[in-house]
């Protein structure tokens, strides 16, 4: 891969998935400072069975603003931190009885703190970068209901990115994986593990500009089926140990106005899944602003 292309995937792809659950599999720079700005507007009108049947059960609406910093101390690392702040609202016949927040109204919060460290380890003939991250509770927030903002669970994720450039076939384009385990805190002895991936490939069409499309899958190992049934030990806590699984799909637009700023909108969508809520309608925009510091 040419210099000028990696330089513009990573910085492209540092500005674009600065939020909690993404990074890369190229690192930036060395020196390199982000500040990220992310919005996300999400619609949930279907909820699916332990089957993957779907029913209407109410319909669910959820805003996150996240706030995101991260700095590469050298070529090969990169250190991220992120905290979302949620706001979201339950309409339906079939409020969770026990949750506050079903009530029609709309309830906001800051919910988990997010680190993140990711090392570099090759560039060619792909680029592969291992990562750890903690997820970490701000503090105690509601997490029973169809409008909780969270699980409010302690989390580590292992995982890594390969990349690949496709300039010598595909000129200015890219591939890129990611692969996660998350070790998820354990309620009334129940382990409910979970497995994550995405894939991307992404195009540039000039400098300035980048198009992609994108898929993610998510599997449980462990958890519950829900509902459970009422006299269930497990029904004040279904919601945080659900084995929830699901496949989505979606595509986006980025425009990087100078080697500094980036602005990007993503839209995605729920194909298949289980023991969770389907995302009829899922946007994100995003804005990066990326400078240098030390020598």
């Amino acid at each position: 891969m040419n210099r000028s292309l990696r330089g513009r995937i990573a910085a492209c792809l540092m500005l674009l998935t600065a939020t909690a659950a993404r990074s890369q599999a190229w690192l930036p720079d060395a020196g390199t400072m982000l500040l990220s700005f992310v919005h996300g507007d999400v619609q949930n009108d279907i909820h699916y069975l332990p089957n993957g049947a779907e029913i209407d059960a109410g319909h669910a609406r959820t805003f996150s603003e996240v706030l995101g910093l991260a700095y590469a101390p050298t070529n090969h690392w990169l250190l991220s931190a992120s905290v979302p702040y949620v706001r979201a609202m339950y309409h339906g016949p079939f409020p969770d009885p026990d949750s506050p927040v079903d009530d029609g109204r709309y309830h906001g919060t800051f919910t988990d703190l997010r680190l993140e460290a990711h090392y570099q380890l090759e560039e060619q003939p792909f680029a592969f970068s291992p990562y750890l991250a903690l997820v970490v509770p701000s503090h105690s927030y509601v997490s029973l209901g169809h409008s909780a903002p969270g699980r409010d669970l302690h989390e580590e994720w292992f995982g890594f990115y390969i990349g690949k450039s496709l300039d010598p076939w595909l000129p200015r384009t890219y591939l890129q994986l990611r692969y996660a385990y998350a070790f998820v805190e354990k309620l009334m002895g129940v382990a409910h593990d979970r497995s994550l991936a995405d894939f991307e490939i992404g195009y540039f069409p000039d400098p300035k500009w980048s198009v992609r499309a994108l898929a993610s899958w998510m599997i449980p190992h462990g958890g519950i089926d829900v509902p459970p049934p009422p006299d269930s030990p497990y029904m004040v806590v279904h919601d945080r140990l659900a084995a929830e699984r699901y496949l989505q799909a979606g595509g986006g637009v980025a425009w990087s106005p100078s080697d500094s700023t980036s602005m990007y909108l993503l839209y995605r969508q729920s194909l298949s899944g289980a023991n969770g809520h389907k995302v009829n309608n899922g946007f994100t925009f995003g804005y990066g602003y990326s400078f240098h510091v030390g020598h």
